[in-house]
């Protein structure tokens, strides 16, 4: 297969990718399908928005856990994607993105931020090894009022 195919290939299923972790996050039903984009010792960091840095899928599945107990509605939409870095089986991809959630106790919540990840190309296709966002806009109060409790193992 040509390069320039494998590319194309590579970039919609990067892109995919991304889109598959909003429809886990938003379905707020399924942790081990959430888990499944994620390779198992994936760095999950929300540090710059004021929350959690998860390493590994334990840690990352206690934060989804607790998301998914809590919000009633989520919504995220992706745009402006672009691949910055393609290499074999790695690659770091890049979107902007808005959030928006109603939590249970009717708090609501909407984000706009700026999406990193680095993925690897595994048996299974390409899974998410870190994760980071950061804020393009100021964050709202009522995210660390909803998202920053402790863990539901602690």
């Amino acid at each position: 297969m040509s390069s320039d195919i494998q590319m194309m290939q590579d970039r919609f299923a990067l892109q995919d990718l991304l889109t598959a972790y909003c429809y886990a996050v938003d379905a707020l039903d399924d942790v081990d399908a959430l888990l499944d984009l994620f390779t198992p010792d994936a760095v999950f960091d929300l540090s710059a928005i004021g929350l959690l840095t998860a390493q590994g899928h334990d840690e990352i599945r206690a934060f989804f856990t607790r998301v998914f107990k809590d919000m009633a509605h989520h919504a995220h939409y992706s745009s402006n994607f672009t691949v910055s870095r393609l290499d074999g089986d790695e690659a770091s991809i890049r979107a902007y993105v808005t959030g928006m959630g109603i939590a249970r106790d009717g708090n609501s919540v909407t984000v706009h931020v700026d999406y990193y990840l680095d993925c690897v190309r595994t048996a299974a296709g390409w899974k998410i090894a870190r994760f980071y966002e950061e804020p393009l806009l100021p964050m709202p109060g009522s995210l660390t009022e909803i998202h920053a409790k402790e863990p539901a193992n602690a």
